[in-house]
């Protein structure tokens, strides 16, 4: 385990900022212009049965999604205006990488309370790995890892800030293999003992592959019902080398307007990678992301900032490494437009203007 560094020698500040020519400036601009900022009125719309949700014309901003990740984020845009949140990983068999450092089989760290202590004015984006595999969604309808999720209310309760709490994440994927009675099953039980429990800073994110389900199923089978659910979750990877995300995407966004949620994209990254010698992923993923969140009223966005042929995950052994510290110019266009007011950052006021009077 590493501590962050936020005084690292590569900081976002000296990539030439005191060094920069019309060129450079010029071609940030159009970057940026390339934007669309205009916003669908169908997606502006009232929030039912919801928590921590952004002020009107705000997205909360996140990034993660490891140790490793956030610490390459930090010690190369340590100037840079801290993210709103940050995402951590654990699964629910055992009640690991929480409260202690755990490096698991894919060779990352997770750690919680890390991001808690350094980041004191953000919020974090925990993210509860459940699958159909091996009996873990059944085991879990069945209460047996029920001591684990008590646990996880002491210590979310002892943090005192908002926690946005994915569970069982990408619940439709064919990776994950659950089959929707056994989840709905879990995540309900997972919800009443962590409200029983006392839990009451946590919102529930119920959060789609927002990609072709498993068995094909419908994406109404998986869903909890309105009091179990505060927030819609997608994932964009492939998605956003286009500017039509697809219909499943497209299925979820109407099912968290019918059922009045607001949206986040939960997980998000550039598969093909950000390459070092080459801008072309800014005209053909990040414009269209960027444009996504503005048109569609996404309420919360996290990034994820890592290098994917550094982890021994099943299924991605073609994406590549997608750091924004990459490539100093795409860099600097992600900072051009996470700048703008919309993007909410660390700040002493955000949890209030989350609706929380911490």
């Amino acid at each position: 385990f590493v501590i962050i560094c936020v005084g690292a020698a590569h900081s976002f500040a000296q990539f030439g900022s005191a060094q920069s020519t019309p060129i450079i400036d010029d071609t940030l601009k159009i970057m940026g212009s390339a934007v669309n900022t205009s916003v669908d009125p169908q997606y502006l719309y009232e929030f039912e049965k919801t928590k921590y949700v952004p002020p009107t014309g705000k997205t909360l901003l996140i990034m993660g999604q490891t140790v490793e990740g956030i610490n390459d984020y930090m010690q190369h845009f340590a100037s840079q205006p801290v993210p709103g949140g940050w995402s951590a990983y654990w699964g629910i068999p055992e009640f690991s990488g929480i409260e202690t450092a755990v490096t698991n089989e894919t060779g990352s760290t997770q750690h919680h309370q890390m991001l808690i202590d350094s980041f004191p004015k953000s919020v974090l984006h925990s993210a509860l790995w459940m699958v159909g595999k091996w009996d873990v969604a059944k085991n879990t309808a069945k209460g047996k890892y029920d001591d684990v999720v008590k646990q996880y209310a002491e210590w979310a309760k002892a943090v005192n800030r908002p926690i946005y709490l994915r569970i069982g994440y990408e619940f439709d994927g064919p990776h994950n293999a659950l089959p929707p009675k056994q989840y709905v099953k879990a995540y309900i039980r997972i919800v009443d003992l962590l409200r029983k429990e006392g839990a009451d800073n946590i919102a529930f994110v119920w959060h789609s592959y927002a990609a072709k389900p498993f068995n094909n199923e419908p994406l109404a089978a998986w869903y909890p019902g309105d009091d179990y659910v505060d927030w819609v979750g997608i994932s964009v990877f492939g998605h956003a080398y286009s500017t039509d995300f697809g219909p499943y995407c497209n299925d979820v966004l109407q099912f968290a307007k019918h059922h009045q949620k607001p949206v986040m994209i939960a997980e998000s990254s550039p598969v093909n990678g950000i390459q070092p010698d080459s801008n072309d992923v800014w005209g053909q993923w990040f414009v269209n992301f960027f444009s996504f969140i503005h048109n569609k009223n996404i309420k919360a966005v996290s990034f994820i900032n890592e290098n994917w042929t550094s982890l021994r995950i099943d299924g991605i052994s073609e994406w590549k490494d997608a750091r924004l510290s990459n490539n100093e110019l795409v860099g600097k266009a992600w900072f051009l437009e996470t700048s703008r007011d919309r993007y909410l950052k660390q700040s002493p006021g955000l949890f209030q203007q989350l609706g929380d009077a911490k």
